[in-house]
C-alpha cells in the first residue's frame, strides 16, 4: 500500500503483512515464555533425580560445549543471511546456508576433544562420560544439519514452523531426559541428559525437514562471477 502527499509516495505495510508480523511476534513470545517455564520445571524435577555432580556436568559443562559448537558453526551465517535475504542471489544464500552443516562435524569433534583433554580427572571419572560427550557432539551435528532448512523457513517468514519445531523439540528433550533419569540406573545419568539433547536435535531436524526438506538439496549450487546463478 502507498500514500501520496502530492510530492512523495510513502509505502506502508499491507494489513496482511502487519497481521502476519504481529502473529509471528506473539508466537515467538509464547514460545520463549513456555520453553523457559518448561525448562524451569524440568530442572526442578531433574535436580531431584540426579546427583549434584552429574547435574552440574550436564547443565553447565555439556551445555557450554553444545552452545559453543552451535555458536561458532552457525551464528555468523545466520546473521549474514537473515540481513541480506532480499539482495543476495538465492543460490548463493543456499550455498552459504550449508556451511553450518558442513562445518558442524569437524567443529563438534574438535571442541569435544579439547573439552575431554582439559576436563579434570574427577569429571572424567563419572560413568559413561566419554560416551555422553560423543552423544552431545552428535546432537550438535544433527541440529546444525537442520540449519539450511531453518534459514529457508525464516526467509519465507514461516515463523510458525520455527515455533512448532522448537516446541516439539523441547517436549521430546524433557520426556527422554526424564525417562532416562527416572527409570535407568544412576550410572546412566549423564547418558540420559545426552540422549535428551539428541532427541531435541532429531526432533528439530524432522520438524524442519517436514516443512521443506524434500525440496532442499544439501549440495552446492553453481554461482557465476557476474552474479547470475548457474
Amino acid at each position: 500500500m502507498s500514500i501520496s502527499d502530492g510530492h512523495h509516495t510513502v509505502s506502508t505495510p499491507s494489513p496482511t503483512l502487519l497481521t502476519a508480523s504481529l502473529t509471528s511476534i506473539s508466537s515467538l513470545v509464547v514460545l520463549q515464555v513456555s520453553s523457559r517455564a518448561f525448562t524451569f520445571l524440568l530442572n526442578q524435577a531433574l535436580v531431584r533425580l540426579s546427583t549434584p555432580q552429574t547435574f552440574g556436568t550436564a547443565t553447565i559443562q555439556f551445555e557450554l560445549l553444545l552452545s559453543t559448537t552451535l555458536f561458532l558453526s552457525r551464528e555468523g551465517v545466520r546473521t549474514a543471511l537473515l540481513r541480506q535475504r532480499n539482495t543476495t542471489s538465492p543460490h548463493l544464500v543456499h550455498n552459504i546456508s550449508l556451511l553450518p552443516a558442513y562445518l558442524g562435524v569437524p567443529i563438534a569433534v574438535a571442541l569435544s576433544l579439547l573439552y575431554v583433554a582439559t576436563s579434570s580427572p574427577a569429571v572424567q571419572a563419572q560413568p559413561h562420560f566419554h560416551l555422553s560427550v560423543s552423544i552431545y557432539a552428535l546432537a550438535a551435528a544433527i541440529e546444525l544439519a537442520s540449519e539450511p532448512l531453518y534459514i529457508r523457513a525464516q526467509n519465507e517468514l514461516r515463523v510458525d514452523v520455527r515455533v512448532r519445531a522448537e516446541g516439539i523439540a523441547v517436549f521430546f528433550k524433557t520426556l527422554v531426559t526424564f525417562i532416562g533419569l527416572a527409570f535407568a540406573s544412576p550410572k546412566w545419568a549423564l547418558v540420559a541428559f545426552a540422549t535428551g539433547q539428541a532427541a531435541y536435535a532429531v526432533a528439530t531436524f524432522v520438524a524442519f525437514w517436514n516443512f521443506c526438506g524434500r525440496s532442499t538439496r544439501y549440495l552446492l549450487c553453481g554461482v557465476a562471477i557476474d552474479g547470475h546463478d548457474q
